[in-house]
């Protein structure tokens, strides 16, 4: 685990237990205590956190900027895992899959990690990066570009031109909303453009999305659903609403 994931692992759990042993976070983190200690030491310099006799205990404005990741992360995560579980049914062996950042496709890269022995993963997240590192028989690439402190992840054009350069065969979308009107929109700047790029170099687009996303729209516009070859979700989906977007002749994986 890269030194960036174990210090946000740290915030998360002095957040949720409002302080921590440095002997809790060796058996969390699984490493020694010097390697705890001297992330204690950097988070502190780093003005995030107070260390104490044996531990650490927060301060609760260094902590706000980890919350909106880790609370979206929260939200409808079982929905989240049942439709990754049949998302990854549309991949085989050998393939090449494109990630973009997003807590559904986190879902979808353990489930990767966990169905599959060789596959090529391409992603801008370092949380997916970070997930599929375990699995020595992945070539995981990771395109360089401007980092994303809440998101911790990766965009910018060289990233959306190296993303283009390759042959993917799916691509999995994580978006923040979908509408008949306006197709896929999303909030984030940078990941707009890489989602972009993504969809532009894959020969099948898959977004996973879970039901709470249908007919929203938030501010930036990716793609209209016919440049779409498949939409999965979970099993909580309206059925009127399901129905709905079939009639459209949207192809919709509706997971149960």
């Amino acid at each position: 685990m890269l030194a960036p994931e174990r210090h946000r692992l740290i915030l998360l759990e002095l957040e949720s237990k409002g302080q921590v042993t440095v002997v809790e976070l060796k058996s969390l983190l699984q490493v020694s205590l010097d390697t705890v200690r001297r992330d204690l030491e950097r988070l502190e310099q780093e003005d995030k956190i107070q260390r104490v006799h044996g531990g650490a205990v927060p301060k609760r404005e260094a902590l706000a900027t980890n919350q909106a990741f880790f609370k979206r992360k929260i939200t409808q995560n079982e929905r989240k895992q049942e439709l990754a579980a049949y998302a990854v049914e549309l991949v085989r062996e050998y393939q090449a899959v494109s990630l973009n950042a997003g807590t559904t496709n986190i879902e979808v890269a353990k489930r990767l990690a966990a169905r599959f022995e060789k596959l090529t993963v391409i992603t801008n997240s370092l949380r997916i990066a970070d997930i599929l590192a375990q699995k020595k028989g992945f070539t995981v690439i990771i395109p360089g570009g401007y980092l994303n402190h809440e998101e911790f992840s990766l965009y910018g054009r060289s990233i959306e031109q190296e993303i283009m350069s390759f042959n993917i065969d799916v691509a999995f979308i994580s978006i923040n909303a979908i509408s008949l009107e306006k197709g896929l929109t999303d909030f984030r700047q940078g990941e707009a453009e890489v989602i972009n790029a993504m969809l532009k170099g894959a020969k099948r687009k898959v977004v996973v999305a879970d039901s709470s996303k249908f007919e929203t729209v938030s501010y930036l516009n990716i793609c209209g659903l016919d440049q779409i070859d498949t939409i999965v979700t979970d099993s909580y989906m309206d059925s009127g609403l399901l129905e709905m977007y079939k009639k459209n002749n949207i192809s919709i994986i509706n997971a149960g």
